[in-house]
């Protein structure tokens, strides 16, 4: 059992970034999927009508730290009609202020901030980092493992 035990220990490293390794590049593949449908989406100018302030809590090591998430709603007209929409956790702003927003042109009640491919690669590609390092780490834990199998083999025949 106590054989078991070492290799559970040696392996710990591995077992973290293989799973979290596999998570990053599926979250990844989903944001570009996502991100690779909205490409098509037009570039467009709102106007901030309303802007909702909130304060996020979250208590750390070092102590409470308080953020500002702030959501905007928006104006935009396409085709001559207006459109009303709420963008979630935007960069500061206030009322009056325009903003880049991409609409899809079938349906211009959806939009987004960004049509940026480049944070689901960087997910991906951490994914990737993740998962390689926890097989180069599972390998290493095997060899360990083997290693002092055959130690005790040869010490327990002499």
């Amino acid at each position: 059992m106590n054989k078991m035990f070492a290799f559970m220990r040696e392996s710990q490293t591995a077992r973290f970034f293989i799973p979290a390794g596999l998570i990053l590049i599926i979250f990844g593949i989903v944001v570009f999927v996502i991100t690779l449908n909205n490409q098509n989406y037009i570039k467009i100018e709102a106007t901030v009508t309303n802007v909702e302030e909130t304060q996020e809590t979250n208590v750390d090591d070092d102590g409470t730290n308080t953020t500002t998430v702030y959501n905007a709603t928006v104006n935009y007209t396409v085709g001559g009609k207006e459109y009303t929409q709420t963008l979630d956790n935007v960069s500061k702003c206030k009322i009056g202020d325009k903003m880049d927003i991409y609409y899809n042109p079938k349906d211009p009640n959806q939009i987004t901030q960004s049509k940026s491919l480049i944070l689901p690669i960087v997910i991906i590609v951490a994914g990737v980092a993740s998962l390689t390092g926890g097989i180069i780490s599972a390998v290493n834990a095997v060899k360990r493992h083997t290693k002092m199998k055959e130690q005790e083999r040869k010490w327990s025949n002499e």
